[in-house]
């Protein structure tokens, strides 16, 4: 099974400056990525959101997703500007880095956005996040099955589910199936020079986490959508290292397509 392959707009955050989004998206299309994610954070986007609609037109990519993240008591309202008035996008990954009112305060600003979100034809995937209020995929899952509802789902992001050491992939996977939206990954090895002192994030062929294992039990759970690839502490040439990404990927796809058997291995 070959998987759209689409990348996170963080590639192009790097220690010299951003990269305009222009430059984004013909660096993405020329090397044969199907999409972007764009990062809103907490309701400041550096991408001017309203060029969102006219992505697929000039650049022959999608939008995969809208990332934001939630402080919540201290931006829901920007946030919730955004959920209204956003065009050229079908999915919005919701990150909650903090939160004034705990538990309760996250679940009434989902609450609050769910008819927004129905009416206006989006989805929201919970993203789970190192150093986050909601940093495990068994924290999302439990406010995916309180709510239970069509346009609320999750975000696998094999990064932060390695950093927090979690385990038991296929475990965590099954759980999620009912709710997985969108996938992300790349590559990672634990150490404290990693980000957040965690794990470092690398090219999906480097680090010590098994891109092959992960796709290969992706396709065992049935999961057909695209699978994005982070890019936040690799400096260097960016064209580069989104070539190498893409390439990365797509020879795990042509692997397991040959070789089935290769990815049944008996993961923690």
């Amino acid at each position: 099974m070959r998987h759209r392959i689409h990348a996170l707009d963080s590639f192009f955050y790097t220690s010299m400056g951003i990269y305009e989004f222009q430059s984004q998206c013909e660096m993405l299309s020329d090397l044969g990525y199907d999409g972007i994610t764009v990062s809103a954070w907490g309701g400041t986007p550096h991408t001017d959101l309203s060029l969102l609609p006219q992505v697929k037109a000039s650049h022959g990519i999608d939008v995969s997703a809208l990332y934001l993240v939630l402080h919540e008591g201290r931006n829901d309202r920007a946030l919730e500007a955004i959920i209204e008035q956003v065009e050229g996008v079908g999915l919005l990954e919701l990150a909650v880095q903090t939160s004034v009112n705990g538990a309760p305060g996250i679940l009434r600003f989902i609450e609050r956005i769910l008819p927004v979100v129905e009416q206006r034809g989006l989805r929201v995937a919970l993203y789970p996040h190192l150093h986050h209020v909601t940093q495990t995929t068994s924290q999302v899952v439990q406010i995916c099955e309180r709510f239970r509802h069509p346009f609320l789902g999750a975000s696998f992001n094999a990064y932060h589910w390695y950093g927090t050491q979690e385990g038991r992939l296929e475990r965590r996977l099954k759980a999620m199936k009912p709710w997985l939206m969108q996938v992300v990954t790349s590559g990672s090895a634990l150490s404290r020079l990693g980000w957040g002192g965690i794990a470092t994030m690398e090219p999906p062929d480097r680090g010590e986490l098994d891109n092959f294992a992960l796709v290969a039990a992706l396709d065992r759970l049935g999961y057909t959508g695209s699978i994005g690839v982070l890019g936040w502490d690799y400096g260097g040439d960016v064209y580069l290292k989104l070539e190498r990404s893409l390439r990365t990927m797509h020879d795990i796809s042509r692997r397991l397509e040959r070789h089935r058997a290769w990815g049944l291995l008996p993961l923690k």
